[in-house]
């Protein structure tokens, strides 16, 4: 009786070892001899041969490894005569599929990435002569000596087959280059043919014209029309306003920072009654990463916006379509269980969708340009949001002439105090006191406003809200020392009180023997905003508080 004869009686009987462990038959121990499975779930076919281990190829069930195995028994061990699909996989070796490109592979892993699969092989081919030690494919020229451009011999495998991308936005897709390029590639390089159309400055604009090129059949001969009516200064007005944004009731502005850029990971509005101040701490953030113990620490600079005249703030800002997957499966879960599980707040809702409430907000606005009201009213209604919602305008052309209104803000940002007091209340060049809050500054100076900014009353608001100013004792006031060359002791003359102003002028307002002294006069000049006109009333007042006629 043969192996083969063997095989077929037993088939019915068994089709795979049995589990590790269990006693086997001889019949079974044979079934699975030279048969090794490997982690993936496939099978290799190995046997020792003159004492090294050879392997006969991986296949991908049982069954099929066994006949192989039983095949090259029979021819002694023998390698099987190569069929075509062999040949084919030889062919396209070390090459796979990237997204809508070819990459190529080596022994040490990735080599690099191509357009077509002509140009692939070609590299391929150059790679494995070089045996790794070779430039990445631009250093190439992979068309002007390409044998493969002839033609192939064998045909694409299924797994290397590239076709466009196609979703509800039509083919072509958007590969961002850097932080101000943005290229638009259609399908692959064919024939000579690059898949590159053209190079946007912003996302939205890529967008506008893929969806733009989708229309007119990705005629190239229409690129510089659609270029030409894209609303390029509604984009610069969108780069203008990020994160910036009117408080609903018009009484201010708002720095929105998501969850994504919030160190803290949730949601928050910092407040500002002057757009100026809102757009100068936008920049401050974005310049220092959303650190603002960075951005406190950093040097003092002017405030340009107040120099320029402001941009218009559009009313609505252009939709940046992503990957709309993730979305379609929300919504349709949220659209079944409004409908079939009875009455819930939204906040009931998105716990058993498994979304956070501020992340659904998001969504609805800054994509769909809609509130949770509107979406559930949609579910209610029976209508699946996914399908009433894509239907919006993805461009909305702005009213540029709308101006929120105009109002005036007492409270700056004092980036050169390292201190937890950043926040000072200053009204025409006088000062009010700094405070470590800017909710507390815009109290402070809410009520200054109401008494016409009188600084006498100063103490007795910072009073009626908790809060007394802090003075650093050392600050403005400098010691002149002398250090004998005998006794090497050193000790002080006197003290000096100086001050910088605006223009980084340097002030001199006295030297004093006594350090009490000193302090208590910069305390008065602080209090009559450094004022050199007072000095001499502030000296004498000094002079009859320590009952001394000179100091």
């Amino acid at each position: 009786m043969t192996v083969n004869m063997l095989s077929e009686m037993m088939s019915n009987v068994i089709t795979e070892p049995q589990a590790k462990g269990s006693k086997k038959t001889w019949y079974e121990k044979y079934h699975g001899k030279h048969i090794h499975k490997t982690p993936y779930g496939t099978y290799t076919i190995c046997k020792s041969i003159n004492g090294k281990m050879k392997a006969f190829g991986t296949y991908k069930t049982f069954d099929e490894a066994c006949r192989i195995r039983d095949c090259l028994i029979d021819r002694n061990w023998k390698p099987l005569p190569k069929t075509d699909e062999d040949y084919q996989k030889e062919y396209y070796k070390n090459i796979g599929k990237s997204g809508e490109r070819y990459k190529v592979r080596w022994i040490d892993g990735y080599a690099g990435t191509v357009d077509t699969i002509e140009e692939a092989l070609y590299y391929r081919d150059i790679v494995a002569e070089h045996r790794g030690q070779c430039g990445r494919p631009d250093e190439f020229d992979l068309i002007t000596d390409n044998p493969y451009m002839e033609g192939l011999k064998y045909p694409i495998p299924e797994r290397l087959i590239i076709t466009p991308k196609e979703s509800d936005y039509g083919k072509g897709h958007i590969i961002e280059k850097g932080p101000q390029s943005y290229h638009v590639h259609h399908g692959s390089k064919k024939n000579g043919l690059k898949s590159y159309v053209c190079a946007c400055r912003t996302y939205e604009q890529a967008y506008y014209v893929k969806q733009e090129m989708n229309k007119c059949g990705w005629n190239k001969d229409e690129l510089p029309r659609i270029l030409e009516e894209y609303p390029i200064w509604y984009t610069w007005l969108m780069k203008f306003w990020q994160y910036v944004a009117p408080r609903e009731d018009g009484k201010g502005w708002n720095v929105v920072l998501t969850p994504r850029n919030n160190p803290n990971g949730h949601l928050e509005k910092l407040f500002f009654t002057k757009v100026e101040d809102a757009l100068y701490e936008r920049d401050l953030l974005l310049k220092y990463d959303f650190d603002e113990f960075e951005m406190i620490e950093a040097a003092d600079e002017n405030n340009p916006y107040y120099d320029m005249e402001i941009p218009p703030y559009p009313q609505r800002k252009i939709r940046r379509i992503v990957d709309r997957e993730p979305r379609t499966e929300l919504f349709n879960k949220l659209f079944d269980l409004i409908c079939h599980e009875g009455y819930y707040n939204q906040e009931q809702y998105c716990e058993m969708a498994g979304v956070s409430t501020v992340t659904l907000r998001n969504i609805l606005r800054k994509e769909y340009d809609t509130n949770w009201s509107e979406f559930y009213n949609i579910c209610i209604n029976g209508d699946n949001p996914n399908d009433v919602l894509e239907q919006k305008p993805l461009i909305y052309n702005p009213n540029l002439e709308y101006i929120p209104p105009y109002r005036k803000n007492y409270v700056q940002v004092n980036n050169t105090n390292k201190r937890k007091s950043c926040y000072t209340v200053v009204y025409k060049g006088k000062y009010y006191g700094a405070y470590p809050t800017r909710a507390l500054a815009n109290k402070i100076s809410n009520d200054l406003q109401k008494c016409g900014w009188d600084k006498s009353q100063l103490k007795d608001i910072q009073a009626k809200h908790g809060h007394k100013s802090i003075v650093n004792s050392k600050r403005w006031i400098y010691e002149t020392t002398y250090t004998s060359r005998k006794t090497g002791e050193t000790r002080v003359l006197s003290y000096h009180i100086r001050k910088k102003d605006k223009n980084r002028k340097i002030h001199n307002y006295g030297s004093y023997k006594d350090y009490e002294v000193a302090k208590r006069v910069r305390d008065l000049l602080i209090e009559h905003n450094w004022s050199k006109r007072e000095l001499g009333n502030i000296i004498q007042q000094v002079k009859e508080e320590f009952g001394r006629e000179e100091i």
